[in-house]
């Protein structure tokens, strides 16, 4: 912090009044203590500028450990931002909301689950294969990708997620963290070709995402064919086909 300036403003006498002054002076007149100095204060010293750490990322695997980690309640079906035909439900437990984007009653040749936690932030992830996922292992996938992302900071102005939170407000927070561009970390394959990096800040986390993730991007894991296996369960008990 700057130390404050004072700005003096001159009342100077011209020479000659000075010396009137003087001369009608009383011998009497005991003159007046010599005032103290006035002592600035010293500027306080400048501190360093911490940079926000940047967080840990969610990991595939334990957004989805946190999906079967309860019975997940339905809070409902609807459209989705950046999907045009087929609708998605939304479910959640103790931990996390879960959407399946894909939320049909005939299955797709593509499976794409958003895993959300207050804390921990979001984590998608998009399977592709030659008919429906589901019924595939993943050396059959020609896409298989993940996507983490940081919750938005109080600077985006986008409204913390909540557990309770209602379809439509579910909806409308994925909307504005779209149209907010938010940093995320990626990698996986892509039409049998290799993919990854990390955007904006989160640049610096793009090995340690990737080592973090790559086991599963490989390989996939046991919670992810459960997890696979009860949305689409769910799927046949509360979604519609494409319009």
């Amino acid at each position: 912090m700057q130390a404050l300036k004072r700005s003096h403003r001159g009342f100077g006498l011209t020479p000659w009044l000075l010396l009137a002054a003087c001369a009608t002076q009383s011998p009497s007149e005991r003159p007046a203590p010599p005032r103290a100095a006035v002592r600035e204060p010293a500027p306080e010293p400048e501190t360093t500028v911490k940079v926000a750490a940047v967080p840990e990322l969610y990991a595939a695997d334990e957004a989805l450990r946190d999906v079967l980690s309860g019975e997940l309640q339905f809070i409902g079906l609807g459209r989705w931002p950046g999907v045009a035909r087929s609708h998605a439900c939304a479910f959640r437990n103790d931990h996390v909301l879960v959407v399946n984007v894909y939320c049909t009653l005939t299955e797709l040749p593509a499976f794409r689950i958003e895993v959300y936690s207050p804390a921990r932030g979001r984590v998608r992830i998009y399977a592709e294969a030659n008919g429906p996922v589901s019924t595939r292992a993943r050396g059959d996938y020609f896409t298989f990708v993940a996507e983490s992302g940081a919750p938005p900071g109080p600077e985006t102005r986008i409204q913390p997620l909540v557990l309770s939170m209602a379809y439509p407000d579910l909806r409308d927070y994925e909307q504005r963290r779209y149209e907010a561009y938010l940093p995320s970390c990626f990698g996986g394959e892509q039409h049998d070709k290799p993919l990854g990096g990390c955007l904006g800040d989160l640049g610096p986390k793009r090995d340690e995402w990737s080592a973090r993730n790559r086991a599963f991007l490989e390989h996939a894991n046991d919670d992810w064919y459960r997890a696979l296996r009860l949305l689409r369960a769910l799927a046949a008990r509360y979604g519609t086909n494409p319009d």
